[in-house]
């Protein structure tokens, strides 16, 4: 494999599929040399926009080009495993748009397949590569905001049901409901500014009350199935704790819309999404009050530093941020909180 560019598969032409390749020129050091999608208009505009790059129907044919040194799966939920696994067994290196797959007996495939062809697997949890939170992390680091003990991560669409080509609402396809979709990569990002401590348990609930609120919130025809709203409190070993809460719609404040992600230490707290970006507060008065310090945030964020970070993985240059054993770790979590969701108790993990 050249050092120079390496070679790359886009499977699924849609909106993630698109910003993996978009990722990849801007990051450097890929070409997109094929585009699979059933529907053609979408692999034609991947296949013109990115240098002619062939174009197939589906997996299976691309991933019988020889000349293709790693692909980028962005497909149903569903189909996830089965396709990454047939990627490892034909040589290639793999990263898998969220979630990693619908189960965690899934995401073990994956990852024995892996190992077995010695081939690179990241999960593209791609907000632990955005500028503000990159500079959360390296300011927790280093240790501003002294111990992190308890996490508040959100993910709230007041409207906005992701109806799609229909699987997202059908638990057989997609697995899970706004946990699944949105709640996963709080729960990432939580997580890895944590420094991923051991998952202890789960406690949660989940609503389905507004399935067919707003003009993008109508039920598919295939069935809405899964929760439109879930709410989580997790425990870590050494005694971090995360509230985690997503929904795809909520009768809320409309201002409330969008992401949190807010730190507590015992040195200060650390905001991720404001309009500045990611800030820190140090050293309150005795009534409470601290004056924001902005986080400075690194040149290359978002999908192409996901790209550039799946690029160093490739070529032995780093480790895989969010590799197979972390895919799996991130599934036992989210079944521990569909299972606490389901039976109305605690739910240990791991």
């Amino acid at each position: 494999m050249s050092s120079q560019s390496i070679r790359l598969g886009i499977i699924g032409a849609g909106w993630p599929g698109r910003k993996h390749a978009e990722g990849a020129k801007q990051s450097g050091g890929y070409r997109v040399a094929a585009v699979a999608d059933l529907i053609p208009d979408r692999r034609k505009a991947i296949a013109a926009k990115f240098g002619g790059a062939k174009e197939f129907e589906d997996a299976d044919a691309l991933l019988k080009s020889a000349d293709i040194e790693a692909v980028t799966i962005a497909v149903p939920n569903h189909l996830h495993a089965a396709i990454a696994i047939a990627a490892l067994k034909a040589g290639k290196h793999v990263l898998i748009e969220k979630p990693p797959a619908n189960t965690t007996k899934d995401a073990r495939k994956v990852s024995a397949a892996a190992v077995k062809a010695g081939k690179i697997v990241l999960y593209g949890l791609q907000r632990r590569f955005g500028p503000a939170e990159q500079a959360a992390k390296l300011a927790i680091g280093k240790g501003y905001a002294g111990g992190i003990y308890h996490v508040r991560a959100a993910w709230l669409r007041t409207r906005g049901v992701p109806v799609g080509t229909g699987w997202f609402t059908q638990k057989k396809n997609s697995g899970g409901g706004a946990m699944m979709d949105l709640g996963i990569s709080m729960l990432d990002l939580a997580w890895f500014l944590l420094d991923q401590p051991k998952p202890v348990g789960a406690f949660a609930v989940t609503h389905r009350k507004l399935a067919g609120a707003g003009t993008s919130g109508a039920p598919s025809a295939g069935g809405f199935d899964v929760e439109d709203a879930a709410f989580a409190m997790l425990t870590f070993e050494g005694g971090a704790t995360l509230e985690l809460s997503a929904s795809w719609a909520l009768n809320q404040p409309p201002q409330q819309q969008g992401t949190l992600c807010r730190l507590f230490g015992e040195g200060g707290c650390v905001d991720v999404y404001t309009p500045a970006g990611a800030v820190i507060y140090r050293q309150f008065d005795a009534k409470g009050q601290s004056k924001p310090t902005q986080l400075k945030p690194p040149r290359l964020g978002g999908h192409a530093g996901l790209m550039r970070h799946f690029r160093e993985c490739i070529l032995g240059k780093a480790i895989p941020a969010v590799g197979a054993r972390e895919g799996i770790v991130l599934m036992e979590m989210i079944e521990a909180i569909y299972k606490s969701a389901a039976t109305g108790k605690s739910v240990a993990i791991g």
